[in-house]
């Protein structure tokens, strides 16, 4: 299983789309919470199907998680399941 640290640079696997203007995207991550919407500029993806993002805290069965770009229900901090975020979220220079 895969240890998470704070300040770890992660890819989160998205929903991916192209936005209205040149280099926007948007993205739709499945958080614990349900899913997370929001607009995300080229510099901020990781790949053609992740979002960047940078852990902010692990511990216990959740890893949480602020996702580059600008989200419409929140301000980015999501949560996932430790397990889930174990075999889904890929550690990124």
């Amino acid at each position: 299983m895969a240890q998470f640290r704070e300040g770890d640079a992660v890819a989160v696997p998205a929903l991916v789309q192209e936005g209205h203007f040149p280099g926007e995207h948007m993205v739709t991550v499945d958080a614990r919470m349900g899913k997370v919407s929001g607009l995300a500029w080229s510099r901020d993806m990781a790949g053609s199907g992740s979002v960047r993002g940078v852990v902010v805290g692990s511990g216990g069965e959740t890893v949480s998680v602020k996702l580059a770009g600008s989200y419409f229900t929140t301000n980015g901090l999501v949560e996932f399941a430790t397990g889930w975020a174990s075999g889904n979220l890929t550690a990124i220079a």
